[in-house]
């Protein structure tokens, strides 16, 4: 089961030895400061866990296809030009990581 906002909340209280309220209130500092970055188009580094970073992916042109029930050739259209956002987890992060064994047993149940 994935930590909820609450759960969240509890544990940074308990680890930072601040009241619910307070932790709760810093949780959405950060949200508000990543968002208010990532709507700039600044690279945001959350820690030592993740870096997000916006993205232009650029328009495509129409081409041509093949649907794969019928084989018939189809084209496909255009997709405009668009923004993103990347995240990109960093080295502590990864260090994390269980073993496979443990995360096979964990993602089974």
């Amino acid at each position: 089961m994935p930590l909820t906002q609450s759960q969240l909340t509890d544990a940074v209280a308990e680890r930072a030895g601040l009241s619910r309220a307070q932790a709760k209130g810093a949780i959405q500092a950060l949200e508000d400061v990543v968002l208010d970055e990532i709507g700039n188009a600044e690279k945001v580094k959350i820690g030592n866990l993740v870096q997000l970073t916006v993205r232009v992916k650029p328009a495509t042109k129409s081409r041509k296809g093949r649907n794969p029930a019928t084989g018939e050739e189809i084209t496909i259209g255009p997709k405009p030009a668009s923004v993103d956002v990347r995240a990109r987890v960093l080295a502590k992060t990864k260090s994390a990581l269980p073993s496979i064994q443990k995360a096979k047993k964990r993602l089974a149940a």
